[in-house]
Parts: C-alpha cells; sequence; structure tokens
C-alpha cells in the first residue's frame, strides 16, 4: 500500500489536493503531497519506509509525542522532518491546515541527505522557515489547479524547498517556536485573540496594543516566533476558517465572507482565488460532499 494511502487511513480523513509535485528528470527528488484540512483530537500515525516532511500552513496548535512528554509543537509556517520508520502521535487543538510530502522509496540526492539527518536525530526534527513555508504553499497551490498545474514550476520549487530545509536543520538556527521565549505568553494570548476574533479589527496596531508593545517591537517579535508578518497570519488564519466554513456548511459565501473578516465579498473571492486558484464557489463545488444546513442567530 502506498504510504499516503495507508497515512490517510491512520489519520480517517481524505486530503483536499495530492499528486506528484516533481518528476521527469527531476525524479530523485520526487515527492507526493497531500493537502488536508483536518480537525480531531489524537491521531498515531504508523512510521513511514522513507519519511517526509510536515507543513503547517495555519490553525491550532499540534503536539507530537506522548501526552506530558512531547518531542515538538508546531504552529503556522513550522515544518517537522519525519524519519523513515518512525510512529509519531499528533493531539490537535483545533482545526489544522496542513501538508505532507512523502519522499520517494529510492532516495538520492537532496532527499537522501534529509533522510539520512532524520535518522541520525532518530526523531522528527522540528523549524520554521518562512522560505520553506511560501514554497510548500505555492506547491499546494498549484495541486489545487488539477489538469491545469505547472508541473514544470512545480519541479523546480520541490529540489528548492527540500534544499532550504536541509539548509536551516544544518546551520544551527532553526528558528523554532520556542516555549522559553521572554514574550511567548504575549504571543500566545495574542494568537488565540486572532483565532476568536476573525470578524474584527485584527490591525497590526490593534494587535501590538493587545500584546502590550509598540507596533515595531511586536512585528519584530512575531515575524521571529511564526517565520510570518502578523499581516499574513492573519490573511492565513482569515482563509483557513473560510475554507472550513465552505467545506462544513451552506453559509452563503457573503455571509462567510462577513464572519471570516474580510471587507467584502469580492474581496474575499480576489484573496480566496489568490491563493488557492479558484474562486470560493468553485471549491466548495470541487468538495461535492453532503454538507449541513446551518442557520446563523442573526437570520432567525
Amino acid at each position: 500500500m502506498k504510504p499516503w494511502l495507508r497515512v490517510r487511513r491512520e489519520l480517517g480523513s481524505s486530503p483536499m489536493a495530492e499528486g506528484m509535485v516533481s518528476g521527469g528528470t527531476m525524479g530523485n527528488s520526487a515527492l507526493y503531497a497531500e493537502h488536508y484540512l483536518f480537525r480531531d483530537i489524537e491521531r498515531t500515525v504508523s512510521g513511514l519506509a522513507s519519511g517526509g516532511l510536515v507543513t503547517q500552513f495555519g490553525g491550532a496548535r499540534v503536539h507530537e509525542g506522548e501526552t506530558g512528554a512531547w518531542r515538538s509543537t508546531t504552529m503556522p509556517t513550522q515544518s517537522l522532518l519525519v524519519p523513515p520508520n518512525c510512529v509519531t502521535h499528533w493531539h490537535y487543538e483545533g482545526t489544522v491546515d496542513f501538508a505532507v510530502f512523502y519522499f520517494p522509496d529510492r532516495s538520492s540526492g537532496i532527499s537522501e541527505r534529509l533522510q539520512l539527518l532524520a535518522v541520525k536525530e532518530a526523531r522528527p526534527l522540528q523549524f520554521s522557515d518562512a522560505l520553506v513555508s511560501a514554497l510548500a504553499q505555492q506547491l499546494v497551490k498549484e495541486l489545487h489547479k488539477g489538469r491545469g498545474s505547472d508541473e514544470g514550476f512545480m519541479a523546480a520549487l520541490a529540489p528548492l524547498m527540500l534544499d532550504q530545509a536541509y539548509r536551516v536543520l544544518t546551520t544551527g538556527e532553526t528558528g523554532g517556536f520556542n516555549p522559553r521565549h521572554a514574550h511567548y505568553a504575549r504571543l500566545q494570548t495574542v494568537l488565540a485573540y486572532i483565532r476568536d476574533h476573525l470578524g474584527g479589527d485584527l490591525s497590526v496596531p490593534s494587535l501590538a496594543m493587545r500584546a502590550g508593545v509598540s507596533v515595531a517591537h511586536f512585528r519584530r517579535l512575531f515575524l521571529e516566533a511564526m517565520g510570518s508578518p502578523p499581516h499574513r497570519y492573519v490573511l492565513a488564519t482569515r482563509l483557513e476558517r473560510a475554507r472550513k466554513l465552505l467545506a462544513m456548511t451552506r453559509l452563503p459565501i457573503a455571509h462567510i465572507a462577513e464572519e471570516c473578516g474580510f471587507s467584502s465579498q469580492s474581496h474575499f473571492t480576489a484573496c480566496f482565488r489568490e491563493a488557492h486558484a479558484s474562486t470560493p464557489a468553485e471549491y466548495r463545488n470541487h468538495l461535492q460532499v453532503p454538507m449541513p444546513a446551518v442557520t446563523r442567530k442573526n437570520d432567525q
């Protein structure tokens, strides 16, 4: 059984998009990718023969390891390099938007070096890098185009993503969200506020005031901790919430735009198309899953 088929069986969920992200002359770096929007409490995934790379785009915190003895805690823009044959235990605090890149069975080049690095450590390696996250999101964006995806473009991006991941992991500056960070509690409060008030004012000045620091200082702290500027994190979180509502409810798209904090339906559509190469309506139709009717309090 292909490793991704076994993983989705163990997760009990199917990906929103999947496919090979490189091939042809780039075969030794060929990766199979899956994009998930997942919500659960806990899942265990048996070890993959060749290992892989997990990158989180948005959503809640994810702990990996045994309860009370976590091996890692990941948040948006962070990644985990999972070694071959390593059983992982995942604990979710809410909906999570992430991608999994599976290494080929017979690796060479950069994918082989990454596997050897993970095997040496004998545990998942956590790191945060804005370029790795951006490249992973771009690869997933292409996958969502289906037959319209640019295979040559993906073949160029995939090795670059792996090269950057290896570089970050071997320079000693992983940039992970360190729980000992002096401003960890403040940033956690801000992140929770963002998730709970997507329809409100989430401008950088308002978030900086909530954190109790200057705007310039807040920008630096946020970028250092999360690997992306505040406004990009807010947009990613709003889009993540919008995808969930599109997939799981029949709320009108205009209502989803309002609830997720977009200034108008047209603004929402433009942002969604930029991120996913489809309109919200096209995305919802593509899912083709039964959705429960949801009535807003204001509509009663």
